[in-house]
């Protein structure tokens, strides 16, 4: 009786805090916050044996870092209720998609499109990957990364340096589909902190600085092959596989399209959509995408049982809003004296500017801050204001240094997946794998948004 009770409170708190997290995106009000607070807190507890030790002793420093912090700050309140704004925002998405991701696991369809992009010599596999990667987590979030490396580890042997390209080409399109996707939380907390600025303005430039970054890993692996035999690989052609993949990619087109008109006509952030709109992806593929053809009762039931299975994410949940809360405080703290002159010195120079946001989100996280945390303390510290740089420019700065502090540190989600499934050592598919990649891919970020800073995106 007590573990059917609990069950219920897990999804009780699961389901209230996406519900209370889209109600506040849609009619901001200082009661719903506290209310996300209450459903995620309730969420948590009933699911506390599930939080590794190692998660457990970061959330108790992150909390204690806030508490000690908060009454520094200039508005307590108004800085711990942007806190869980954002760490409900995140959790929210995650649980959404995550739903939908477990649908799209068990559509077929979708598992024979993953095995032909895998299909392809070595030579072109690192390209099909890469745009893969983007397509993929750009429309199914980061449940596509792990559809990916999981058909990637099931490759026949072929040698440490394919495997370890392989996964290479998965986390830098990673990197560069964190710019534009909202599917990713990233997006949505940075334009939480830029009030008045949408998605859909900084949507443009989002998608060219990621065909930038994109071209970047291409040359880079074309590179590399004129220094090493190109292996000639398995038969299935780039053809062959966008035949294959049409109706996935056409599918993803359709949800993406319905999100940015709905938000559009409703003058709703995209954010709001997304979560709405997951469930209802996850039933429809429930519904006509699987091998076995179920009613509409059973792919509810289905759809219900994925939902109580996510009690596992109650630890992301716990990181995620003690990061949250912990980035804010610690941003609010930060004195202007400390921040101001760095500021003032580099206003003149935009392309200087982006260069320091986005490389010290990527040497922040380094030093085991969480990325998201990192992505935080920097852009509330030094705002767009301050630095003399448009808001899309600022923010598309920071997102720039998230994505490449992911593929880059080794304390990240990715790279500590992309080692599980690869069997390589962390260090080699995070740091040596992406540390020139990254910097090559920020330089040319760095130029873009610099040198366009005053002129197309004001």
């Amino acid at each position: 009786m007590v573990r059917r009770l609990r069950t219920m409170a897990v999804a009780l708190g699961q389901a209230a805090l996406v519900v209370f997290t889209v109600l506040d995106m849609a009619w901001p009000h200082p009661q719903t916050v506290w209310l996300i607070a209450l459903s995620a807190g309730l969420f948590m507890a009933c699911a506390e044996s599930t939080a590794s030790i190692g998660i457990r002793r970061t959330v108790r420093v992150l909390v204690l870092v806030t508490l000690s912090l908060l009454p520094l700050a200039p508005a307590p309140g108004a800085a711990l209720e942007q806190g869980i704004r954002i760490g409900g925002l995140i959790s929210s998405i995650l649980l959404s998609v995550s739903l939908l991701s477990r649908a799209a696991q068990r559509v077929a369809l979708l598992r024979q499109v993953l095995a032909a992009l895998l299909n392809v010599p070595p030579r072109r596999r690192g390209v099909s990957i890469a745009v893969a990667s983007q397509l993929f987590g750009g429309f199914l979030g980061f449940a596509g990364i792990n559809m990916l490396m999981e058909a990637a580890a099931k490759l026949p042997s072929e040698g440490l340096d394919e495997k370890r390209d392989c996964f290479r080409s998965i986390s830098r399109g990673y990197a560069a589909a964190n710019l534009w996707s909202p599917m990713y939380s990233n997006v949505s907390i940075l334009l939480a902190l830029s009030p008045g600025l949408a998605w859909g303005k900084v949507f443009p430039l989002a998608l060219l600085l990621a065909v930038a970054s994109l071209a970047v890993g291409i040359a880079l692996d074309r590179f590399r092959a004129r220094h090493a035999l190109a292996g000639e690989g398995r038969a299935s052609g780039l053809g062959a596989v966008l035949w294959a993949a049409w109706p996935v990619l056409a599918g993803m087109l359709v949800f993406l399209g319905c999100a940015l008109g709905f938000s559009w006509i409703g003058h709703l952030p995209v954010a709001a959509l997304i979560i709405v709109m997951a469930p209802l992806g996850a039933l429809l593929l429930t519904l006509y995408m699987e091998p076995s053809r179920r009613s509409l009762p059973e792919a509810v039931h289905q759809l219900a049982v994925d939902f109580r299975g996510f009690h596992l994410l109650a630890a992301e949940v716990r990181l995620l809003m003690a990061s949250g809360c912990a980035g804010t405080v610690v941003a609010a703290v930060i004195p202007v004296s400390w921040t101001a002159p760095i500021a003032a010195a580099l206003a003149p120079f935009p392309i200087l500017g982006c260069l320091f946001l986005s490389f010290s989100v990527v040497l922040l996280s380094c030093t085991s801050v969480h990325p998201m945390l990192s992505g935080i303390v920097v852009a509330s510290a030094f705002p767009a204001t301050a630095m003399g740089l448009s808001p899309s420019a600022h923010l598309l700065t920071v997102l720039a240094g998230l994505g490449m502090a992911v593929a880059t540190t080794p304390f990240s989600v990715v790279s500590l997946m992309a080692s599980r499934f690869s069997g390589l050592p962390v260090l080699t598919v995070s740091v040596r794998a992406n540390l020139g990649y990254a910097f090559l891919s920020l330089l040319i970020v760095g130029f873009i948004l610099g040198g366009t800073a005053g002129h197309f995106i004001r």
